[in-house]
């Protein structure tokens, strides 16, 4: 096999002569039908200058027998799909000429793996080469993820030397972290990064042992350059992801322009408050290429772009914000961009996710981007919650470490938890982990934790959605439990949570008290937003302290928001309390990004009153009502949405004493 690629790449050089550019992939990638290698990106940078390229695909034809084969196709810098590769050839090139026409900028090349025949589960694969011929560069842009769903390389299948080699382009920045997941066995897949001349740096490995997500980090004063990676002694199967996403080319020289570092600041109009901000960045020569920043904890940023583009910029910070969009271009040394306020936060509210994963279990992010992504869509706290079983949670323990750096009590907090993950049941321990085995019943975990629940280190747990698929027994395991301080609602499949919501009901009616709470169970911070669906609690004049958020989801003195804030009272009490008399006055409040249709009173589970809003998005009323005993909350709608906008925890009603 090593001659015949020799003897194609002589006859490459004899047809295209010796000025044809040319940058390949290392021998191999690879896609397979498994969730961890079922996408691969490639992308191509086309210079202004070049009018061809050739974009070619070595043994493009699925490995084994498949029901559904790969698939190849080629997207042009702006999003548009501009060819499939759809000519597979076994043991051969395949080659597609493109025509720029113009359009210059990054070309994307994605790979989807085959699916093995219908009736058969077993993995299919595809191992290929790709190359360019002309003045373009082929690169890849690893994400951070490496554990489920990371950039990954096989060992040579085509009779290719062991050995990757890479150039990482480095932006003008002091941090580089480099994520890998490499074979248990020692002595397979070295890693050597080899500094450009000039440039002083540190380098220091951590995460953990092998087989598990190890990671190299390089600080310096500036490590702006071209750096070599150098993989040697490839073994089976190595990922590779990167923190920052860097470019990583498939040559010695890239073609492509150091990217121009610009500084930025995020602030809200009219207040003039710089505030951290998320930052969606494309362009029509970059549209292929996912660009997300955030702003730091002071609303200042660093973006790095290339000359000759003119950048769209939008601002957001979550649904309290309208999202506001500048234009930017490589040439600026600074610029700023606003966001907008459109809900009024009621004083002593404060509003956070408790369900969010990183790359230690099966998320996109590092603990880091995790918080830096909280705070930029305009939370006041995160729980970072790994999926973990049983004594072997090592990987939790270390990705909270990671992320506590970023907690600022009274400004922005990070709380420690796990997901407690069984084939049964899903449940996030919130400031905290247990050592319960895989086998444990739910209630015997609930109730581990709430022996560890003390006034100085408040624990809570909440049972995860129970209507996803994943978890098909959780819903009856719910109806078993004696005691369950949390259960989350709106993060089901199927319909929508409404199943959670009248599950969550039926527990109330049996007399558990149990508060509801909702969280985006965010794998990408870049495709699920920290905060679309979140928490707000009320601390009134109590510091914003893990403790405290704590202790008000213990005592429901909350409510639910996909996009409104809903305060409600009765008898002036707030959600959580207890108020002994049936005849009471409901006060409601409402400010929405969606028009309303309506703002429901529930009791025991039944409608008995309506605010009829008719599309408002501002509300304030009140209505007194004679009540039995049991519980009552709010909810506010949206016209033809079944999930409600906002929901409150419920107020319990007693007998007169």
């Amino acid at each position: 096999m090593r001659s015949l690629l020799a003897w194609l790449s002589l006859v490459l050089v004899i047809s295209f002569g010796w000025a044809q550019r040319i940058c390949q992939s290392p021998d191999s990638l690879y896609v397979d039908s498994s969730g961890a290698a079922r996408t691969m990106h490639l992308f191509v940078y086309v210079p202004p200058t070049t009018n061809e390229f050739t974009i070619a695909v070595f043994d493009q034809s699925d490995d084994e027998k498949a029901g559904q084969p790969s698939s190849f196709v080629l997207f042009a810098p702006d999003g548009s799909e501009a060819m499939k590769l759809t000519n597979p050839q076994s043991k051969a090139w395949s080659e597609y000429k493109v025509t720029v026409n113009g359009r210059w900028g990054i070309w994307r090349l994605t790979v989807t793996g085959p699916q093995p025949p219908e009736g058969q589960r077993q993995t299919v694969r595809n191992h290929f080469l790709v190359r360019t011929i002309g003045d373009v560069d082929l690169f890849v842009k690893p994400e951070p993820v490496v554990l489920a769903r990371g950039l990954r390389f096989s060992e040579p299948k085509f009779g290719g030397e062991p050995i990757h080699k890479f150039t990482v382009q480095v932006p003008e920045i002091s941090r580089v972290r480099f994520n890998f997941l490499r074979p248990r066995e020692e002595q397979t897949v070295d890693i050597q990064l080899q500094q450009p001349e000039g440039v002083s740096a540190e380098q220091r490995w951590g995460g953990l042992p092998r087989g598990s997500l190890e990671f190299l980090e390089v600080t310096g004063s500036n490590l702006k350059g071209l750096w070599r990676l150098t993989i040697s002694k490839v073994k089976g199967v190595y990922a590779l992801g990167i923190e920052q996403e860097l470019r990583v080319f498939f040559t010695d020289k890239p073609l492509m322009p150091m990217p121009t570092t610009v500084k930025i600041a995020t602030f809200v109009a009219d207040e003039n408050v710089l505030v951290p901000a998320r930052l969606d960045i494309t362009s029509p020569q970059t549209a292929t290429e996912t660009y997300v920043a955030f702003t730091d904890r002071n609303g200042l940023g660093m973006l790095f772009l290339l000359p000759g583009i003119t950048y769209r910029i939008t601002a957001s910070r979550g649904f309290e914000y309208e999202a506001q969009s500048v234009f930017a271009l490589a040439e600026f040394s600074a610029f700023s961009a606003p966001v907008r306020r459109v809900l009024e936060r009621p004083s002593g509210w404060y509003c956070g996710d408790t369900h969010a994963h990183s790359v230690y279990s099966d998320g996109n992010d590092t603990p880091a981007q995790v918080a830096e992504a909280a705070r930029g869509e305009g939370l006041d706290w995160v729980v970072l919650t790994d999926h973990g079983v049983g004594p072997i949670i090592q990987h939790i323990l270390t990705a909270n470490q990671e992320a506590m750096i970023f907690s600022e009590p009274g400004k922005f907090v990070v709380i420690a938890g796990e997901e407690f993950t069984t084939p049964n049941y899903h449940a996030n321990i919130i400031n905290g982990t247990v050592l319960e085995l895989s086998t444990a019943p739910l209630q015997q975990v609930v109730d581990a934790v709430l022996k560890m629940d003390t006034a100085e280190k408040p624990v809570t747990i909440k049972l995860n959605h129970p209507h996803w698929s994943g978890t098909p027994k959780a819903p009856q395991l719910a109806r078993e439990l004696k005691r369950l301080p949390l259960i989350e609602l709106w993060n089901d499949n199927g319909d929508g949570g409404k199943s959670t919501v009248l599950l969550w009901w039926e527990l109330l009616n049996k007399g558990m008290t149990v508060f509801a709470e909702t969280g985006t169970d965010s794998h990408n911070r870049k495709t699920s937003r920290l905060g679309h669906r979140r928490t707000y609690i009320y601390l009134g004049d109590l510091p914003l302290t893990t403790e405290n958020i704590v202790r008000a989801y213990k005592e429901g003195r909350s409510f639910l928001s996909r996009g409104a804030l809903l305060l409600f009272t009765v008898n002036n009490a707030l959600p959580g309390s207890t108020v002994n008399n049936p005849s009471v006055v409901i006060k409601v409040w409402a400010q929405s990004v969606h028009p309303l249709d309506r703002i429901e009173i529930i009791h025991n589970g039944k409608v008995v009153h309506s605010f009829v809003l008719e599309g408002k998005t501002h509300f304030e009323g009140e209505i007194s009502l004679n009540l039995g005993d049991g519980w009552v909350l709010a909810q506010a709608v949206q016209k033809g949405d079944q999930i409600p906008v906002a929901m409150t925890n419920p107020v319990f009603i007693r007998p007169a004493k």
